[in-house]
């Protein structure tokens, strides 16, 4: 008989325009795990408050993340509200330091087990051509554009980068951390990313 899959947890990370939802809602569901989406809470909290909706889009017009004390409102609240029976897939958050503290400090005081935190690794030109790219431009037409849209998305995945290089050393020194290679096609990509996800709960 098979033993039965104890509730773990996941923290998959990127670059902007990895493809973090894609792999994050096939393992949420391969897993039965809650898929903690910041910006589908960001996007519901928005439609209730239109305060943290001009705050958002202050913040995004220049490419910068959204204001940390949302943020840690909704991450204490999700985090305590999710039974221990069912482990939680962070999609693409934290992405500040201060919330990669404050994910670990909720974990520990949850009593939840260790995450495995993963992190998809993409070119920094990779990532704006492919956002741009969603939003239905080809390449003739990224390389010509140099409007404050391609600046918006220069900036915003400089800034990322080097926020989110806070967060993965701050998450490679407390758990098991793994970088993978984000080219490919999705399905290569979560075979990589699977593979972490097997050696990591064959070794709990």
């Amino acid at each position: 008989m098979a033993r039965e899959q104890k509730p773990f947890n996941l923290i998959l990370l990127g670059d902007v325009g990895a493809g973090k939802a894609t792999q994050s809602a096939h393992f949420a569901k391969k897993y039965n795990m809650f898929d903690f989406d910041m910006g589908r809470e960001l996007t519901l909290l928005r439609k209730k408050n239109s305060k943290v909706d001009s705050a958002q889009k202050r913040t995004a017009d220049k490419g910068i993340l959204t204001p940390t004390k949302i943020v840690r409102d909704i991450l204490q609240s999700k985090i305590a509200r999710t039974p221990k029976t069912k482990g939680i897939l962070f999609d693409g958050h934290p992405k500040m330091i201060g919330e990669a503290k404050l994910v670990r400090k909720l974990l520990t005081e949850q009593k939840r087990a260790n995450p495995l935190v993963v992190y998809l690794l993409i070119p920094r030109e990779e990532s704006v051509k492919r956002v741009l790219s969603r939003k239905g431009y080809n390449d003739t037409q990224i390389k010509k554009r140099s409007d404050d849209t391609i600046a918006g998305l220069k900036n915003r995945a400089k800034y990322y980068r080097d926020q989110i290089k806070k967060v993965t050393k701050y998450f490679g020194d407390h758990y098991e951390f793994v970088c993978i290679d984000g080219i490919g096609t999705p399905a290569q990509v979560r075979t990589r990313i699977q593979e972490a996800i097997t050696q990591f709960l064959e070794n709990k």
